[in-house]
């Protein structure tokens, strides 16, 4: 509350430094319009200057092309201006409304500069955007706050080729996965995210479950209110990223936030209702149809059996009312979500000082129970000019959110298993509510210590643990920055900057005893965890810009030297406990008993320094460089100082005297680059050895101290060299523009993390291992067409489409190729094979089902039957110890040895996509607006980790409806049909291509139709301007996936990870009204 006061302090304080006018006031207004076909300009510069050239007020034409302009002194000179508009002086005429015609002019356009004292987002370089010749999109994201988006993220879906953006779940809070031009790393993979010029610090966690980590815990991009965006850049090749070394190895994010503006204050109000529906689920078996199943798999597997009670319907059982339900777990925790979002920004300025405050406030109610997501955001920016060469700028931003999730619980293979997994296999025949003996309710959860399916911790109540399980995160982030800015002369200038960023994280977890099933000797009753995590990060930027000292020359140089130092450092405390004393209580520090406390901490230095020279000749040829040398604390002395550089080169060839006179030919250029950057270890201090102590060698009661990692002296920088070749045209009048890239990303010593080495050396792992090579080829290609525009009608079209190619071009030398090569039911072998990309799958060919006993036979390549030596037919075999039968599936005999075994495995697909992109239509007519956006991926596999399970037939669990097409009978042939039910059979649930599904989808990824009052009725209204809009996000989803939901994403981190998808919550569809109001 004390950093809240203050920002509302600073805010008054804000206020009170505005300009005051003068008592006499000369009201000019009027309307800005093109000459040629009379449409109005919207966002043009209208600005009064006194005799002394000095900026005294103004202000920008609204979507009229309006403007009012309060004037200091009439004698003054008001002008017009707009990129690409010839900038006009006009005449005042007090209290009368004029009209501006302004004239074309291509050539301003070629004009604008950023001279030494300007400054893009990034804060490292002065290029004008349309000078740069590296790999680089920006977009503005105006129009979009008034749809029902609520991160950035999700704004940038399918708007950027190369990009490709995969939500961590539909559950409120959660982040997003955002790759750049494919993995390239066997680390994290993630964009650095840069705000006003100051790089965002990864958040290192010490986790209590890091499994359930968010992609997106470390990226800003959830924790930055939309509506303070005003654009965000992509850089994606090396040589447009080399300026931020190793932070920007894997691409950066320049987000560039609102600022203040000179003009009188205004204040703005937007407001933003959203109504989430999930979409239909997976339909599961019903209770009366589980039973059958069962019985069917045990009669398959034993002929004669005892029925279990709870399967057997017999009313004298003793909880027969609690296994006779037709549950839908699904249905019960499931929900429709609403949420609410308030934003109000206060913004203006004089010749002194400008500013730019926001307040927002943001709660999301999820689509699955009990999840939830809250926000509130302050953000300060105020520029002060101390003298006419001294800038005095601070930027205060503060964010806390509280985040609510479902407890998740032990599953199979040790890996969690969420709630929504559980409501998928848990017995539909189970109620969610204990009854008695006599079938009256008893107000309690039930929740069996044992069941028909097992134990009440493994096959727990999923509407129970939601209900009454409590896993929250409270996190909140400061960040201030100063910056004081010098103008030398009018081609240099000094800058000091200095940044603090804090960020901290609260999860506490509590599972009561009620919840679950389990007696008060098991470890998990009653049981609490709490993780707090501390980062925080000082970083500090010292530079000498300059401009070009050439006037009225065809030469123009300009550039920087800067240097730039970043201390970042982390703690984090972790405790849990169980057999709390009471359900009231929830914390772990109480007299409980302790499974085990983790502290632990770190610290990272970063220092480097940097130049970048840009040269253009006569507006025709760009040669742009960067050199930056970094030095880290997570290498040793032999390998501490990374070099990286960047060189690009570009033709504006449509300058060129020979081109002149082609009508249809607008401004264009090629352009081409190479560049080199590097990446460091994840761990802080994977160059030390480490020594544990170890129960191994211990002295009486004493433990033993041992060495458990090795010492790594020559750790070497991963490194990412790529080049890239790119075009621009714009063509017909600035109507079509095109922009294509085609590109290579090689990245040489992969840091492969806990590398497993021979035992023989008295270690296991080495922390980390250079060695191997990872390869990207791809191309991009973007164009956007304003089909129609006049006074009234503006119609545009965008596209993009983008291809990346994958693969481990090298291995390390003797690395082990397999990570796992079990083959059991649902197990999928994992292995990595060069030449192929990360993410590959490797498992059995399905080939249908066996229709008799007789068809089960071996063949050879030619499709012969095999005979033994005594004339027999051969059989075909799962391993040495199990005949198929009719009704078991069919998998492919590769070597054709009659049996089905770990030699028959194969590459059967992989995640990676082979084309992402988006494309969409805007469509504004008079006061109305109408926009739609699609994105798309296409040629990706995915293993429906759901179908997995709920297809297997041979267990306990609850399968869905597909498994009533399911083989019966001797003969049975039918298309689609599945293996027969058989309890605990060993191999009808192989890991194989039948659960390997193309993830090729169309997603209508936000619709929205918005209205802005006209002007006379903002005046009567007493209004400077509103707005409404109706939109919809997600609303439909074309796809050949049978889950709910083909958005899965990658994880490079693990070469042999596989993209599983198990159970995420779906990405609800989302349908939001807003309403804007600005005084």
């Amino acid at each position: 509350m004390k950093k809240i006061k203050s920002a509302i302090i600073l805010t008054i304080a804000l206020f009170s430094l505005t300009t005051v006018f003068a008592q006499e006031k000369t009201i000019l207004r009027g309307r800005v319009i093109d000459k040629n076909d009379k449409s109005t300009i919207i966002g043009a510069n209208v600005v009064e200057y006194d005799k002394d050239n000095r900026v005294i007020n103004g202000t920008i034409t609204n979507v009229s092309g309006d403007f009012v302009l309060t004037m200091k002194d009439p004698a003054n000179v008001v002008r017009v201006s707009v990129i690409g508009y010839k900038p006009q002086d006009i005449k005042v005429e007090p209290n009368k409304s004029i009209m501006v015609e302004l004239v074309s002019d291509d050539v301003a356009i070629g004009e604008v500069k950023v001279v030494a004292e300007a400054r893009s987002a990034g804060g490292l370089t002065n290029i004008a955007d349309r000078d740069k010749a590296g790999a680089s999109v920006k977009i503005d994201l105006m129009d979009m706050q008034d749809a029902g988006i609520t991160s950035a993220a999700d704004a940038l879906k399918g708007k950027i080729s190369g990009l490709d953006i995969i939500s961590a779940s539909g559950d409120p809070g959660s982040g997003s996965q955002l790759v750049i031009r494919g993995l390239s790393s066997m680390g994290n993979n993630q964009p650095l995210i840069v705000i006003d010029g100051v790089p965002q610090f990864k958040i290192e966690r010490g986790s209590i479950d890091l499994t359930s980590a968010d992609s997106e815990d470390i990226s800003n991009l959830i924790n930055i209110a939309l509506q303070d965006i005003k654009s965000i850049e992509v850089l994606k090749d090396a040589a447009s990223t080399a300026i931020y070394g190793s932070r920007g190895a894997d691409g950066v994010l320049l987000i560039e936030t609102h600022k203040g503006r000179m003009g009188k204050v205004q204040f703005d109000y937007q407001y933003k209702n959203n109504y989430s529906i999930q979409p239909p689920a997976i339909p599961m078996l019903t209770g009366d149809e589980y039973i059958m199943l069962q019985l069917e798999e045990w009669h398959n597997a034993r002929g004669v059996f005892n029925i279990a009670p709870e399967i057997a319907y017999d009313r004298d059982y003793i909880d027969f009312y609690n296994y006779s339900a037709n549950t839908d777990w699904l249905k019960e925790i499931t929900q429709n979500g609403t949420s609410h979002d308030h934003y109000f920004s206060v913004s203006g300025g004089g010749e002194k000082t400008r500013y730019f405050t926001s307040f927002g406030y943001l709660n999301e109610g999820g689509t699955t129970i009990n999840t939830g997501y809250s926000r509130f955001s302050t953000r300060i920016n105020l520029d002060y000019f101390l003298s006419r060469n001294l800038l005095f700028q601070v930027k205060f931003n503060y964010t806390s959110s509280l985040t609510e999730r479902n407890v998740e619980l032990q599953g199979s293979y040790w890996r969690p298993r969420n709630i929504r997994e559980m409501a998928y296999i848990k017995s539909p025949n189970m109620s969610i509510w204990e009854y008695d003996a006599y079938g009256n309710l008893t107000g309690e959860y039930f929740t069996p210590i044992r069941s028909y399916q097992g134990d009440g911790i493994t096959y727990f109540n999923p509407v129970a643990v939601a209900n009454l399980g409590r896993r929250d995160e409270d996190f909140s982030k400061l960040e201030n920055t100063f910056m004081l800015q010098y103008r030398v002369n009018d081609w240099i200038t000094l800058r000091e900057t200095i940044s603090f960023q804090y960020a901290g994280t609260k999860e506490k977890r509590f599972l009561p005893y009620n919840a679950i099933g389990a007696d008060w000797l098991n470890w998990q009753i009653n049981k609490a965890e709490e993780g707090n995590n501390l980062n925080q990060s000082i970083q500090t930027e010292t530079q000498l810009a300059f401009g070009s000292p050439f006037k009225n020359s065809k030469h123009e140089i300009s550039g920087a030297f800067t240097w730039v130092t970043d201390q970042s450092g982390y703690e984090w405390m972790n405790i849990q406990s169980n057999k709390i004393p009471s359900t009231d209580i929830q914390d772990p520090a109480v007299d409980a008993a302790i499974n085990w406390i983790g502290t632990g901490s770190g610290e990272n230095r970063l220092v480097s320094g940097l130049s970048n020279i840009n040269y253009k000749y006569a507006d025709k040829y760009m040669f742009q460089t960067i050199l930056r040398a970094d030095a880290h604390s997570s290498f040793g002395s032999n390998n501490r100082w990374g070099l990286f550089y960047g060189l690009s080169l570009g033709w504006r060839f449509t300058n060129e005297k020979w081109l002149d006179g082609i009508p249809w030919l607008g401004e264009s250029m090629f352009r081409a680059s190479y560049g080199v950057s590097g990446r460091q270890p994840g761990d802080v201090y994977a160059r030390f050895a480490l020594y544990e102590s170890t129960s191994t060698g211990a002295y009486i009661l004493d433990p033993a101290v041992a060495p458990t990692r090795l010492q790594l002296n020559n750790l070497r920088w991963e490194t990412i060299a790529s080049w890239n070749i790119g075009a621009e045209f714009s063509l017909f009048k600035d109507r079509l523009y095109l922009e294509g890239d085609i590109y290579e990303k090689v990245t040489t010593d992969l840091l492969f993390e806990d590398y497993n080495i021979p035992l023989t050396s008295g270690y296991n792992q080495l922390k980390y291992l250079n060695g191997g090579e990872m390869t990207n080829n791809g191309w991009e290609l973007m164009a956007d067409f304003k089909a129609f525009r006049n006074e009234n009608w503006l119609v545009s079209l965008n596209l993009n489409v983008s291809q990346n190619i994958n693969s481990f071009s090298k291995l390390p030398e003797n690395f082990n190729t397999e990570r796992s090569t079990s083959i059991g039911n649902g197990q999928y072998p994992l292995r990595v094979v060069e030449g192929e990309p990360i993410g590959s799958f490797f498992g059995f060919r399905y080939l249908g089902v066996y229709p008799s006993d007789e068809d089960v036979v071996a063949r050879d390549a030619e499709g012969n039957t095999l005979y033994d030596s005594e004339g027999n037919v051969i059989p075909m075999r799962y391993t040495d110890s199990y005949i198929f039968k009719g009704g078991d599936p069919i998998y492919q005999d590769i070597n054709y040895d009659g049996k089905i075994d770990i030699n028959d495995v194969v590459y059967i697909g992989d995640s990676n996509p082979s084309f992402i992109g988006g494309f969409g239509s805007n469509v504004k007519y008079k006061n109305w607006d109408f926009s739609m956006s699609f994105h798309y991926r296409l040629g990706f596999d995915i293993i429906n980790g759901i179908a997995l399970q709920t297809q297997a037939m041979n267990n306990r669990d609850n399968q869905s409806k597909a498994v009533l097409n399911r083989w019966r009978v001797q003969g049975q042939q039918e298309e689609g049909l599945l293996p027969r039910a058989y309890m605990n059979h060993p191999a009808n649930n192989l890991g194989s291509d039948r659960y390997v599904e193309k993830g090729d989808y169309l997603r209508l990824n936000n619709i929205k139709i918005g209205y802005m009052l006209s002007n006379e009725m903002c005046r009567k209204l007493g209004v400077r301007k509103a707005n409404i809009a109706l939109s919809a996000r997600k609303l439909y989803t074309w796809t050949g996936y049978t889950g709910q939901d083909p958005e899965i994403g990658q994880n490079a981190s693990n070469p042999f990870w596989i993209g599983v998808d198990n159970a995420r919550t779906p990405p609800p569809k989302i349908i939001t009204f807003s309403i804007g109001v600005g005084f």
